[in-house]
């Protein structure tokens, strides 16, 4: 699907359903020992990093395309820019760096920034002003938006048809404030919101009629559907409303007061942007030949002027 036109569906996809367990190759790390007191993001991360050798990285993985199991590797979009940007720090450190992945879900990838678990997050992370009070993020490095999966045997829907309709999303998504503005702005009803653990238990409760639709950024709810060999698309039995009723833009998650980190990882993105590094992840994951399409359009990175 087509998300960044905001009106265009793509053609039937199906995929079977992949079992996601297992465990980081090439020599990345999951899981180690907790940093120490003096690698709190106090100390200055970029100088943790060059002193210890290592970036350890919230990386999710419970959200196709941006991190999930497949197989039993650890992949996505979030994973490959995690493994590219490490691999460009090293030019920054000025001495090779171990990527250590630690597993971070939605509930934790703030917290875990905030208190120096991790170095950096990324786990298809929204930036919005409530989150920004709290941590601070990177120049974006994703696009997406947000529309309605509903079941297409009911007749094609539009925004609007939900209001006062009961709508599922995923918790501790921003989602839910999003969508409310939305209708509110455009005065309608607000939908009857109902909060789910993950993605895959709202699409199968909107599959089995409990709802009458569901909502997260539209990428990860199509990728989703279709992992569980669901159609997608407006012969399937899902669809996505042509209209999405919020944008979505993603950034590295890094510790608040902290610029020399950000900065740093904020030339990496660069670096991969002007490398053509960046479009090489990005088409891999978004291209026409992916599961789910979409397109650039106007977003783009603006890398600093160097010198």
């Amino acid at each position: 699907m087509s998300v960044q036109s905001m009106m265009k569906i793509t053609p039937i996809m199906s995929v079977a359903l992949v079992f996601l367990f297992g465990s980081c190759s090439m020599g990345h790390r999951e899981s180690g020992p907790q940093p120490s007191a003096e690698s709190k993001p106090s100390a200055g991360t970029l100088e943790i990093v060059k002193r210890e050798g290592r970036v350890i990285v919230g990386i999710g993985q419970e959200a196709a395309p941006y991190g999930y199991r497949q197989k039993g590797e650890l992949v996505g979009f979030d994973v490959d820019i995690a493994r590219a940007v490490a691999k460009k720090l090293q030019a920054y450190a000025e001495r090779p760096v171990v990527l250590e992945f630690r597993a971070v879900t939605d509930e934790t990838r703030i917290g875990w920034v905030q208190s120096g678990e991790v170095h950096m997050a990324l786990c298809h992370i929204n930036i919005t002003r409530r989150r920004d009070a709290r941590i601070d993020f990177t120049v974006p490095y994703g696009w997406d938006g947000k529309g309605i999966l509903y079941r297409t045997g009911d007749g094609k829907r539009a925004l609007s048809w939900f209001a006062g309709k009961t709508v599922g999303f995923k918790r501790a998504s921003s989602s839910e404030g999003e969508i409310q503005d939305y209708f509110s702005a455009q005065g309608w009803e607000l939908p009857r919101l109902k909060q789910f653990d993950n993605h895959a238990a709202g699409i199968q409760a909107l599959i089995d009629g409990q709802i009458d639709g569901f909502t997260d950024d539209s990428s990860i709810v199509i990728n989703t559907a279709m992992l569980a060999g669901r159609k997608v698309g407006p012969d399937g039995e899902l669809a996505i409303t042509d209209t999405l009723y919020a944008k979505a833009q993603y950034g590295i998650g890094v510790s608040e007061n902290n610029s020399r980190w950000r900065d740093t990882l904020n030339y990496c993105l660069h670096d991969l942007w002007e490398s053509g590094e960046f479009m090489a992840i990005y088409n891999k994951w978004f291209g026409p030949r992916s599961m789910c399409p979409l397109p650039l359009g106007s977003n783009r990175m603006e890398p600093f002027v160097k010198g």
